[in-house]
């Protein structure tokens, strides 16, 4: 199949050169003493995919990557922890962009789960809040296109997809509180949404549940606000090597 080809290209040959690329390139920059701005040096702990998930043989779907998009190396790490998620689990994703991790999230679960997922309504203002150079990437058709062309193919795992609208920030979380086993923040790049979006995804996330973050290391609010976040809470985050993911477990 396909989709196991993709896993394991995404784990076993992509993941290991990209992590000796961001290794290089911060070096360098370092050395030069002018860090990128897509690729800042980041101080939170490092930890490898294999101690975070017991999957191995992964599957992923939408291989493609485009423009906001995860790596195809970070979809597959969120694909092997959406298979241990506990069946009839609730996995809640804050950022749907055009839905690439959201079915591959809903593939990959177990059959009784949910995938929320939450997005700005295709018709509202971008809001000022929100990083400037976010905005084109926020400006988009409606949110899951990707994975509404699989709703023939695949209606089961679509079935499982719950699409809301609305800003992270002032949306009505209780109704999904403590019964996620994963959350997926991935929502405005800003300082004050990725702080507002940890501080929800806390409140969502159950027992023995994750909180993966996208994009520490790359975009610099998201790495400042991380960091500032384990400075003052203390949770115990880290980066998952070679990617920008953020990995926490409840526990």
């Amino acid at each position: 199949m396909k989709e196991i080809y993709h896993g394991y290209y995404a784990t076993r040959i992509y993941l290991p050169l990209s992590r000796l690329s961001r290794s290089w390139r911060r070096f360098f920059r370092h050395l030069r003493g002018k860090p990128g701005p897509f690729l800042q040096n980041i101080r939170l702990p490092g930890i490898s995919w294999k101690e975070c998930t017991r999957q191995r043989a992964i599957k992923i779907w939408e291989k493609k990557e485009e423009n906001g998009n995860v790596r195809i190396s970070e979809l597959a790490i969120l694909s092997a922890l959406a298979a241990d998620c506990i069946n009839g689990s609730n996995l809640f994703e804050i950022g749907t962009f055009n839905g690439r991790t959201t079915i591959n999230l809903a593939l990959n679960s177990p059959a009784q789960c949910r995938i929320f997922t939450l997005d700005l309504p295709p018709d509202l203002e971008t809001p000022s809040s929100t990083a400037k150079s976010e905005r084109p990437i926020c400006k988009k058709a409606l949110p899951g296109s990707r994975y509404e062309k699989y709703r023939m193919i695949c209606p089961a795992a679509v079935k499982k997809i719950q699409q809301l609208f609305g800003n992270s920030a002032a949306f009505d979380y209780s109704p999904y509180k403590g019964s996620c086993s994963l959350v997926f923040v991935d929502g405005s790049h800003a300082y004050d949404y990725v702080v507002s979006d940890s501080r929800a995804a806390m409140d969502l996330v159950c027992k023995d549940g994750i909180i993966i973050w996208h994009d520490y290391g790359i975009w610099e609010e998201v790495t400042r606000a991380l960091e500032a976040l384990e400075m003052q809470k203390g949770w115990g985050l880290r980066n998952i090597s070679g990617t920008s993911l953020v990995y926490w477990r409840k526990v």
